[in-house]
């Protein structure tokens, strides 16, 4: 069956898409205002195999499976908006579905010569990267700044955000680290930012998920934290929302003093972050219904639950995102899908 190009068949944004193995379709749509599944999901990638990335910026890249064409896709777009990309050569499916994709910019008509689309392995250190509109070829690099193995031999992964132009990543409370590129194809340059004063008292102990997003143009950090002692599982209940022991944090980067200030509320936007290290911002309230100055956050991969944590109040819920029937196994992955064109 042919994609169609009516609005009333593209996904409400934003949405989180869910990919099972037990059903079919194997991908159900999450809408995140109204935190339940949506009839409508987007046909061009329901009805052609491929693999797809998200990105920050709403665009999602497009590799078609048999044909192997590569392209930007403007998920609601009424005439299936494509920017072509050269084809997208050496990296196998299964790594590049977990890939973090970056624009460094919006792929519009006119900014596309200079957008550079970055897509980040999530094992090896490698990236790729090419101009949105400059033609020739995917770019492949290897890098080794600002990773570490751990005792167990694994290459942590990192994240990673574009805000004004450039690429930061790794961030800590002593250093950001920095990638940028010299034109859509010119060579990659890597520097560091050293930041002033270490972690807030805020912060505390423990195991963390930091994810990196800009948002209107500033450099944000969100840390998510389950509270100790909480072994419940709100997602396993009958209910499809109950209160959360996540803790979160959100900080803002104050460039002028070089340093992470914790963020009283979000500019009444709504932030949404995800595996691997998936980081974006959204307009809310208005035509997207979505909560002003929240985060939305998925934390594991089989997480059968998304969570909605207010950075006002400090409270957090968590939302059911699919059937008792569907095991943590059987989720592939899950992945927030914004629009592009974000206007209030």
């Amino acid at each position: 069956m042919a994609a169609s190009s009516s609005s009333s068949h593209r996904p409400v944004l934003p949405c989180l898409a869910v990919q099972c193995s037990c059903c079919k379709p194997n991908t159900t749509f999450i809408s995140a205002a109204e935190k339940k599944p949506v009839a409508h999901g987007l046909p061009e990638l329901l009805n052609v195999k491929a693999t797809v990335c998200p990105t920050p910026l709403g665009w999602i890249l497009v590799r078609e499976s048999a044909s192997g064409s590569t392209y930007l896709l403007d998920p609601q777009s009424r005439q299936d908006d494509k920017i072509p990309l050269p084809p997208l050569t050496g990296i196998d499916d299964d790594v590049l579905m977990d890939c973090n994709c970056l624009l460094s910019d919006q792929p519009t008509a006119q900014a596309a010569a200079g957008c550079v689309v970055l897509l980040v392995e999530p094992q090896d250190t490698v990236y790729h990267h090419i101009g949105a509109g400059a033609g020739g070829e995917w770019t492949r690099h290897e890098y080794d700044i600002g990773i570490q193995g751990d005792k167990y031999g694994f290459t942590e992964k990192i994240h990673i955000v574009a805000c004004r132009g450039k690429f930061y990543f790794n961030s800590f409370f002593t250093e950001i680290s920095v990638l940028e590129f010299c034109g859509p194809a010119g060579p990659p340059r890597f520097s560091s930012i050293r930041l002033d004063g270490g972690a807030p008292g805020d912060w505390g102990r423990g195991a963390f998920h930091v994810f990196l997003l800009e948002s209107d143009g500033e450099l944000y950090m969100v840390r998510l934290k389950t509270t100790l002692g909480s072994q419940s599982s709100p997602a396993s209940s009958s209910s499809s929302s109950s209160p959360s022991p996540l803790q979160v944090g959100v900080y803002k980067m104050d460039f002028s003093e070089r340093r992470w200030c914790r963020a009283v509320d979000l500019g009444d936007r709504a932030f949404f972050v995800a595996p691997f290290y998936f980081g974006a911002s959204c307009v809310a309230g208005g035509k997207y219904g979505i909560q002003k100055n929240c985060v939305y956050s998925v934390r594991y991969l089989g997480d059968k639950s998304f969570t909605v944590s207010n950075v006002e109040d400090g409270t957090s819920h968590v939302h059911s995102i699919h059937g008792a029937e569907a095991s943590p196994d059987s989720i592939l992955r899950t992945l927030w899908m914004l629009p592009t064109d974000q206007k209030p």
